[in-house]
């Protein structure tokens, strides 16, 4: 048995909470994923899951099993891309996760610059932003928004997110142009809603050296700030998002900037990774490339 292939497939399981799950992602047929299961149980000694047909649970030593397993499969990765060369030399897969206005508005227009730079990585780029599980995702690094609570990864600031109101000029000409954070409940606001929430966030504006935030309507509400940037463009309404990721729109006239006055700083961006001290070479270079890119906006973040 490959013990370590074995832990893969284990975490793997556990993460996603189903075999058939896991076994779609990694490739092989479902068999082959309880196979490994069963004979990491069996030379363990230990029931490391309870299923039915309906579900699966961690035994109290499967619990314990897989942040072990966790733990020596990072320290794997974070051992082999150390061990990498560095500069034009760095090589191999890089796999990371980053969410999904961030990839699609600022990060994909500009990888032939990061591929000529580092023409030996194959980049590969997940826009799931759903978890801060790197090795049960099988992901490098993520970049994720706010702080991060959890010691056991490495972390790097990015930036900040910068917080603009935008409307297609078409809008504003129909619609007239705020003055005033107040002046926006008189307009159709596009609400963002985080997955699990069930009411759309309220947007930020700085006001007397503080951050007020603002209540809005409207009958449009995504879950992705990326198609409410196309809605907003398609003259549809008002839109609260990162200065960076509405950078192509405004500078091709789709978008025009209002309340800018009112522009108010968020919460940071993270590059997050497996590991007990530094950035694994890769990652790290990945890391530089993103921060570049959001210091074109003078020096603030994305979504």
């Amino acid at each position: 048995m490959d013990r370590l292939q074995s832990m893969l497939y284990f975490v793997r399981v556990v993460t996603l909470k189903s075999f058939s799950r896991a076994a779609a992602e990694l490739g092989v047929s479902a068999a082959t994923v309880t196979t490994h299961v069963r004979q990491l149980e069996q030379a363990l000694g230990v029931r490391l899951l309870d299923r039915n047909t309906r579900s699966l649970k961690l035994t109290e030593a499967g619990a314990i099993y897989v942040e072990h397993c966790r733990q020596v499969l990072g320290d794997i990765r974070h051992m082999e891309t150390l061990l990498a060369p560095r500069g034009k030399a760095l090589r191999g897969v890089l796999r990371a996760d980053v969410p999904v206005v961030l990839g699609r508005r600022v990060i994909a227009p500009q990888l032939p610059a990061f591929l000529r730079r580092y023409p030996q990585i194959t980049l590969q780029l997940s826009m799931e932003n759903r978890s801060n599980d790197l090795i049960g995702r099988d992901w490098d690094c993520a970049i994720r928004i706010g702080e991060l609570p959890d010691s056991s990864l490495v972390a790097r600031r990015l930036g900040t997110v910068r917080w603009i109101t935008c409307a297609a000029p078409a809008y504003l000409e129909r619609a007239g142009e705020p003055r005033t954070p107040e002046d926006l409940l008189r307009h159709n606001c596009l609400g963002f809603m985080p997955v699990g929430e069930r009411t759309p966030l309220p947007w930020q504006f700085a006001r007397d050296g503080r951050t007020a935030h603002v209540a809005v309507r409207g009958n449009v509400i995504m879950d992705s700030l990326d198609p409410l940037l196309d809605a907003a463009a398609a003259g549809v309404g008002v839109v609260q998002v990162d200065a960076s990721t509405a950078r192509a729109l405004l500078a091709e006239h789709r978008l025009q900037q209002v309340l800018a006055d009112f522009a108010a700083d968020g919460p940071p961006i993270m590059l997050i990774a497996s590991g007990r001290r530094q950035m694994p070479p890769k990652v790290a270079a990945f890391g530089e490339f993103v921060a570049g890119l959001l210091s074109e906006s003078g020096g603030q973040g994305a979504l």
